[in-house]
């Protein structure tokens, strides 16, 4: 079929119902890698986690649909303590575009990321038909169930290949929001905002403060001073102009507004303390900071690689992204920078309203991360007299326990979290220290998740033989439940088969402590490492 002079990609395949089945998983559940041997579909229906599809990583969000091709590998991973729900979906593809039909085992959906925003009533409704006529006996029953499963393909093609026409009040809020960033020297009410968004002005406020941390006016006025600095860093126009042309009609009014918001009045707005550097952050955004930032709020598990410099973050320590972050918080704490290790670009976006944000990539390599805090903040001389000190400690480090390693012995770091579930590390914590050309290497399977870029990878116990090392580093983390999954794995028959548990080449050790990966983390390894292995009896202690 033609279309416009263009040929109709999916004219040419029929689709053909397989299986469905519908999963339930608990933040405690073992959910391990699983391989596709047709095209499949994930229907996310309730909760939020991650999705690995080969090397590459997405956040797993109701409402969202993930397809994958024959031969594609898929691991889910809980974000919060709440259930996971959602429904695979198993068909074949037809090929019809020659005389010999045949089966398609190539991807069908390559832009994943075009599978958003369905309606989820109308989808699990969908898929509620499609699963009570499952069990079909009987020709016209089967008749039902493929009526049913084409009508949903047809909602999945036409959102793939269509552009969106539907809009969720969160998105009309956001509209809203952009209305605001463009208009903002206009007369703006909540009233008004409220009637673009279609919503009644309390729920409109609700949603406006819950994803910018403030109210509607409030960030109103956060925008105005924001184009106001710029607009007093660049002219010498009369107070009143400037005011006037960033939507306050009174200069008196400006001026009480600009000291509430910068704690100087619009005269005292010392440039040469406010120029900013453009920069680029790891996920590509192009971001004004201030030169010399005081109040760097980090939220991410990385702040180390900031203090290793000198720089100062907000009380001296990092905030976790989850298992959400309290934007309204944020707000009180007034940063006049932001860095947020997490690819969440809608999180990046609220967060950025707030101050400039800039995404951070703990999962890089140590010397690229610092190399790229150097960039930022002017410190690049800084960044590679660090990296060569660094490496010079390590090389000494690795020499001095040459005697307690042998060539081309591999190393596992194991830890339990999220209750019973067991993770063998990857290219973050203590994994990617050991992992040296004087030290250890992984085995293949761990060689696998590293090429893949994965942080960590769910394994279990009957498998945990193809993932161990001649030497296993076994994280404590702080919860009982954790530690106690831990203690059944020592005990159990697989465990004690292990070579290294035999050999006693296993290592205790304090989460908090050995699987940090930060700058400053690594440089404390250089003094603890050698100690450790250098015990005769490693397996005996719980190292702190």
């Amino acid at each position: 079929m033609i279309s416009n002079g263009n040929p109709l990609f999916f004219s040419a395949f029929l689709f053909r119902y397989v299986h469905t089945r519908r999963h339930i998983e608990t933040s405690e559940q073992v959910m391990l890698e699983v391989s596709c041997e047709r095209h499949t579909l994930l229907f996310c229906e309730q909760g939020e986690g991650r999705i690995y599809i080969g090397s590459e990583l997405h956040p797993f969000i109701s409402g969202k649909i993930y397809p994958m091709a024959p031969g594609e590998n898929y691991q889910l991973e809980h974000n919060r303590s709440g259930e996971l729900r959602y429904t695979v979906l198993h068909f074949d593809a037809v090929h019809m575009v020659t005389g010999d039909p045949e089966l398609y085992t190539r991807s069908l959906f390559e832009e994943r990321d075009r599978m958003n925003d369905f309606s989820p009533g109308t989808l699990f409704g969908m898929l509620d038909l499609l699963e009570s006529a499952a069990l079909y006996q009987t020709d016209a029953e089967y008749s039902r169930l493929n009526v049913h499963f084409q009508k949903l393909m047809e909602q999945v093609v036409s959102r793939y290949t269509l552009p969106k026409t539907e809009q969720s009040p969160d998105v009309r809020v956001q509209n809203t929001i952009q209305y605001v960033d463009e208009h903002y020297a206009q007369d703006i009410s909540v009233q008004k905002l409220a009637r673009l968004a279609n919503l009644r002005p309390a729920q409109f406020t609700a949603l406006f403060r819950q994803i910018t941390g403030r109210k509607p006016l409030e960030y109103l006025n956060h925008v105005r001073i924001e184009q106001a600095k710029e607009w007093l860093s660049l002219s010498d126009e009369p107070l009143r102009d400037i005011a006037a042309r960033v939507g306050f009609r009174d200069e008196y009014y400006f001026s009480r507004r600009f000291r509430q918001h910068t704690g100087l009045a619009p005269r005292q707005y010392d440039r040469s303390l406010q120029r900013h550097t453009l920069v680029q952050d790891w996920a590509g955004h192009e971001v004004n900071i201030p030169g010399h930032p005081e109040r760097i709020l980090y939220y991410g598990d990385s702040a180390g690689d900031l203090l290793a410099l000198g720089l100062h973050v907000f009380d001296g320590k990092a905030y976790d992204v989850l298992p959400s972050i309290d934007l309204e918080w944020t707000v009180q704490k007034q940063p006049d920078l932001i860095l947020l290790d997490s690819t969440n670009e809608q999180l990046y976006q609220r967060l950025s309203r707030i101050a400039p944000t800039l995404i951070y990539n703990s999962h890089a390599s140590l010397e690229e991360r610092i190399r790229k805090v150097g960039s930022w903040f002017g410190m690049e001389l800084d960044a590679e007299t660090w990296i060569g000190s660094y490496h010079r400690r390590t090389e000494e480090m690795w020499s001095s326990i040459k005697p307690w390693i042998q060539l081309g012995e591999t190393a596992s770091v194991l830890v339990h979290h999220r209750g019973a579930r067991l993770f063998v590390m990857g290219n973050i914590g203590l994994a990617p220290f050991l992992y040296h050309p004087q030290g250890f290497t992984p085995v293949s399977k761990v060689q696998e998740a590293l090429a893949a870029g994965r942080a960590y990878k769910e394994i279990s116990t009957e498998s945990i033989s193809q993932y161990a090392g001649d030497h296993i580093f076994v994280m404590l983390p702080e919860s009982d439940a954790a530690r106690a999954a831990t203690e059944k794995l020592f005990e159990s028959d697989e465990w004690k088969e292990l070579p290294a548990v035999k050999k006693e080449k296993v290592y205790t050790l304090d989460e908090k402590v050995w699987n940090m990966g930060d700058a400053l983390s690594y440089s404390r390894l250089q003094s603890l490492f050698p100690e450790l292995l250098k015990r005769t009896d490693p397996s005996s202690i719980i190292v702190n």
